[in-house]
């Protein structure tokens, strides 16, 4: 049974100076229930988001409705005191009310201590889908949540501008993350030179994009701000009939418009062969382009979109692991031949 929630609409954060038990804060979010006894059976889900304690599917019966409930809670570690931006991010009510192409998990609420914030969200469950066969849902799905987004941050008072700004991309505690980082990878990338010589000269060659993607920056972040979940891989998304169900908004970030479909295509390069990369990145851009809506500027958004793939797959493909899976499966052509892709980029 799913929630009778508002999608992405939190009824009530709550305060909490001790850390209490799973019980006492369902009851607290939920005080029509009482002081009727509560059967509560958890299992804990995978997860290796950065800051994230854990995650627990919960199964239990409404007391007062005699229904079965499934919900999810994740504990999200605080560092100085300082709030998740997932947890935030749920607490911005209406943000995405209206939404046509995206499903997302409603939330119960959210419990803040000192230590953690504890979100409460609707299980969901589904088919995943494969991942490049989506590429047309997802861009609608992208397009209509930058849209939305944008919108709700542009009509936000003067007095929550800190919040978004905490927030946004260009914070240096993100743009320091290795992630968005690939020249630190280039060392290992020589070293593979050394012993293979199919990589000679590659790792000078790869350094020509470090005053490219400087450019490419600066110029995204002038452009419109968005919401981006920055997080579109298989294990996110659900198929629900002619919808996605969107869930894990532990990345979440104010981006700019493009940096989604930016994501999902270098999560897509990193993971596929080369021949459904393209077909799946030729029909992204196609429909993207044209469910993007007036007020934005198609070739600011794909020059973006280009920014936030190169950002992501040059260091998913440089990373030393990323070598060593592919000297593991035997398949090192493939991988110069996504190297050869990137560098027909520059």
């Amino acid at each position: 049974m799913n929630l009778d929630l508002h999608p992405l609409q939190g009824r009530r954060t709550l305060y909490r100076w001790q850390q209490g038990t799973l019980e006492q804060h369902l009851r607290a979010l939920l005080p029509h229930w009482g002081n009727e006894p509560l059967s509560i059976s958890s299992q804990d889900l995978d997860s290796n988001a950065s800051f994230v304690n854990y995650v627990r599917h919960h199964r239990l019966v409404d007391p007062s409705s005699g229904q079965t409930l499934n919900l999810v809670e994740k504990s999200i570690r605080k560092v100085a005191f300082i709030g998740s931006q997932e947890a935030r991010f749920y607490r911005t009510a209406d943000m995405l009310q209206g939404s046509e192409h995206f499903q997302y998990p409603a939330c119960l609420g959210i419990i803040e201590t000192p230590w953690e914030s504890l979100v409460f969200t609707d299980f969901v469950s589904g088919k995943p889908p494969r991942m490049h066969a989506i590429a047309p849902q997802l861009a609608r799905g992208i397009a209509e949540l930058e849209s939305l987004s944008h919108r709700f941050l542009e009509s936000r008072p003067l007095h929550q501008a800190p919040l978004y700004w905490s927030m946004d991309f260009y914070r240096p505690w993100f743009l320091l993350r290795p992630r968005f980082n690939f020249a630190r990878c280039l060392p290992e990338l020589e070293r593979l030179a050394q012993s293979d010589e199919r990589f000679a000269g590659l790792a000078d060659s790869f350094k020509a994009f470090e005053p490219l993607l400087a450019r490419l920056g600066r110029a995204a972040r002038r452009s419109p701000r968005c919401m981006s979940h920055m997080d579109y891989l298989r294990k996110n998304l659900f198929v629900d009939g002619a919808k996605l169900q969107l869930i894990d908004w532990s990345e979440v970030k104010v981006g700019r418009v493009g940096f989604d479909g930016g994501a999902y295509l270098g999560s897509l390069f990193r993971r596929k062969d080369m021949s459904l990369f393209l077909a799946a990145q030729k029909q992204f851009i196609e429909t993207y382009s044209n469910a993007l809506p007036a007020e934005f500027d198609a070739d600011e958004a794909l020059r973006n979109l280009h920014y936030m793939f190169l950002l992501n797959a040059l260091f998913h493909c440089l990373r030393p692991e990323t070598i060593a899976e592919y000297q593991d499966k035997e398949r090192m052509p493939l991988l110069r031949q996504k190297y050869d892709y990137l560098l027909s980029l520059l």
